[in-house]
């Protein structure tokens, strides 16, 4: 995976950064202006002052922060949508999508819709995370690839994946 400048970030990048020794990723939509929309989980670093740039203190739910929060000193890369099944296959899990996304300006408005109503629902690591979120606010579709990854990426892995989280939605809502 290639990292990114942030002066190449556009409006409605799906972005994400590495955490845990790049055990996982966080991901956010970056909406402008060294800002980021992200579903946030529990965290070890609520007694963490507000940040001086923008105010935020660590909690659960969706917020928009600046890139420095969001990244935590982490590394910063840009999520790949419309690539092929096989790049797919060989690719870091949660780093790429082979569905097509919205254009930039429905991606930003959507994430502000979910920031404003605080609709995306209870958050929860393996069926309702931060990569569901962003790829949710760029195709309409709420998705982990990471999670699905831990299914396999095959058609086994794809079916056991979505009956999962049919079954958790079912029982959240």
């Amino acid at each position: 995976m290639k990292t990114v400048r942030r002066d190449a970030l556009r409006p409605g990048d799906h972005i994400f950064s590495d955490r845990k020794s790049r055990l996982y990723f966080h991901h956010g939509i970056y909406v402008g202006d060294d800002m980021v929309i992200h579903l946030m989980g529990p965290s070890k670093t609520y007694a963490r002052p507000p940040c001086k740039k923008c105010g935020f203190k660590p909690q659960t739910g969706i917020f928009k922060t600046c890139l420095d929060c969001f990244l935590e000193g982490h590394s910063l890369y840009r999520y790949e949508y419309d690539v092929s099944y096989l790049k797919l296959v060989f690719k870091r899990r949660g780093s790429c999508s082979t569905w097509d996304c919205k254009p930039a300006n429905e991606v930003v408005e959507t994430a502000h819709r979910l920031l404003q109503d605080k609709s995306f629902g209870t958050y929860n690591f393996f069926l309702n995370n931060c990569e569901d979120f962003a790829v949710y606010c760029k195709t309409g579709v709420a998705m982990s690839n990471q999670t699905a990854g831990l299914f396999g990426f095959n058609l086994v892995g794809a079916v056991g994946y979505a009956v999962t989280k049919g079954i958790y939605e079912t029982v959240a809502n």
